[in-house]
C-alpha cells in the first residue's frame, strides 16, 4: 500500500510540474552574440592648427563638394548625397573651428548656403522636384568661392594662433 501511494505522489508530481525541467535540459540555448571589441586609438590635436591640418580639412571640403556634384548628376542613392553633404558640412566646420572671429565672419555665408542646400537634399523629393542642373551650379559656385578665397595662403590671416 505504501509502495502505491508513493507512486501516485510521484506520478501526481510530474503530471502537475510537467517536464519542464527535463525539457530545459535538452533545448539548446541561443547564442548571445558578443559584439566585437571597439579599440579607439585617442589622438592628441595640437590648439594651434597646423598648415598639413588646415590643408586637410581644405582638400576633403573640396571633394566632398566634388563628390555631391557627381552624385546629383548621376542621380544616384539619396543615402550617399546626404553623406557627401554631411561630411562636407563636418569638414568646413573643423576649418571654422580654426578661425579667429574675422574669418568665421568672412566664412559664414558659404556655411549658410551649405546648410539650405543640406535641407534641400535632406528632402525626400529633392531631385524630382527641382531641376538639379541648378543644384550643381549652386554647389560649384561654392566650391569655387571656397576655393578662391579660403585657400592656406588667404586664410592663413584668419588662423587662430593660441
Amino acid at each position: 500500500m505504501r509502495f502505491i501511494v508513493l507512486f501516485l505522489v510521484f506520478t501526481l508530481s510530474f503530471q502537475f510540474l510537467g517536464c519542464y525541467a527535463l525539457r530545459k535540459k535538452f533545448v539548446r540555448k541561443r547564442k548571445k552574440e558578443t559584439p566585437p571589441p571597439l579599440y579607439l586609438e585617442l589622438k592628441e590635436y595640437p590648439e594651434v592648427p597646423t598648415k598639413e591640418m588646415y590643408d586637410e580639412y581644405y582638400l576633403f571640403v573640396r571633394g566632398w563638394l566634388d563628390e555631391l556634384v557627381k552624385t546629383i548628376q548621376e542621380a544616384t542613392s539619396s543615402k550617399r548625397q546626404k553623406k557627401c553633404i554631411d561630411e562636407a558640412l563636418q569638414n568646413l566646420e573643423q576649418i571654422i573651428y580654426f578661425y579667429n572671429e574675422e574669418g568665421k565672419k568672412s566664412i559664414e555665408p558659404l556655411h549658410k548656403e551649405l546648410l539650405s542646400i543640406r535641407e534641400k537634399v535632406y528632402n525626400p523629393y529633392f531631385i524630382t522636384s527641382q531641376n538639379p542642373s541648378y543644384y550643381i551650379r549652386k554647389i560649384s559656385k561654392i566650391k569655387r568661392e571656397f576655393e578662391k578665397n579660403f585657400s592656406y595662403k588667404k586664410a592663413s590671416l584668419w588662423l587662430k594662433t593660441q
